[in-house]
């Protein structure tokens, strides 16, 4: 019996330094993977912005590595999510480099038409990436990170300014109207109309119009929308006419949006 205690009590010892080499070894191997991101890319098609990032996985330890979970997700900065994808990886075997695409696609028009406060402040975004693998099919290993990126609105500074009118005929004369926006965004042209509906200070709609508009990523927009109004609005309270309220409606490939109330006078 006593053989057979110490015989136990020798196994026992044996497997616990077993475990605990195995333990250093995985350990060490584990420094011994290197994962890096790459330079981004990015495409634009329509309304999508596409990033693209390279992960490079350098697996130089002694034991397989698999499961890899690279997921970003961006959020603005009430955690709003805009945006998140996760790319999967399979079995990378020790001793070897893998490349993988890690790919997250932002819908400028879904949004824009969600958090219509972005297309006029611009504000800071934060983008999270999270990694995860299991290692040696033993051990899971996570890392996260957290990055802020700059967000510029495509109508910052929006504004109506030098309102004038001046006799057409006797039938019209004309209110033009000085549109002025910054478009801070590096991503989205504003490329299309805006419509725009003149108010008294009576809320009676005295008349319409739309004008182009043409502002490419990190440019201004300063044009005239001329509008005609019927003499008889003028003539039947002038005073009123000459203080309101426009109506603006946007209308781009990339959002829909509207009516922005700006008063005048």
């Amino acid at each position: 019996m006593e053989m057979t205690l110490r015989a136990l009590g020798w196994a026992t010892k044996l497997l616990w330094i077993i475990l605990i080499a195995t333990v250093i070894t995985i350990a060490y191997s584990a420094t011994q993977i290197n994962i890096a991101f790459g330079d981004p890319t990015t495409a634009i098609s329509g309304e999508a912005v596409t990033i693209s990032m390279p992960i490079n996985i350098h697996n130089a330890g002694l034991f397989d590595l698999d499961s890899l979970n690279v997921t970003t997700q961006i959020s603005d900065q009430n955690s709003n999510t805009l945006a998140k994808n996760t790319t999967f990886t399979q079995v990378i075997p020790e001793g070897t480099n893998v490349t993988a695409i890690h790919m997250i696609t932002i819908n400028i028009t879904k949004i824009l038409a969600q958090y219509s406060y972005l297309l006029f402040n611009d504000t800071s975004l934060i983008t999270s990436q999270y990694v995860a693998f299991n290692y040696a099919n033993a051990i899971p290993l996570t890392a996260h990170s957290n990055q802020t990126t700059q967000w510029g609105a495509p109508l910052s500074k929006l504004a109506i300014n030098q309102v004038t009118f001046q006799p057409l005929n006797t039938t019209f004369s004309l209110a033009n109207f000085q549109l002025y926006f910054e478009n801070h965004n590096e991503y989205i042209s504003i490329n299309g109309t805006t419509r725009i509906e003149i108010y008294d200070s009576h809320q009676r709609l005295i008349g319409a119009g739309t004008t182009a508009i043409d502002a490419p990523p990190n440019s201004s927009f300063n044009g005239q929308i001329v509008v005609p109004i019927h003499t008889r609005n003028i003539l039947s309270n002038p005073t009123s006419v000459r203080t309101g309220y426009v109506h603006l409606f946007f209308e781009t490939p990339a959002f829909s949006y509207g009516p922005v109330v700006i008063p005048y006078g």
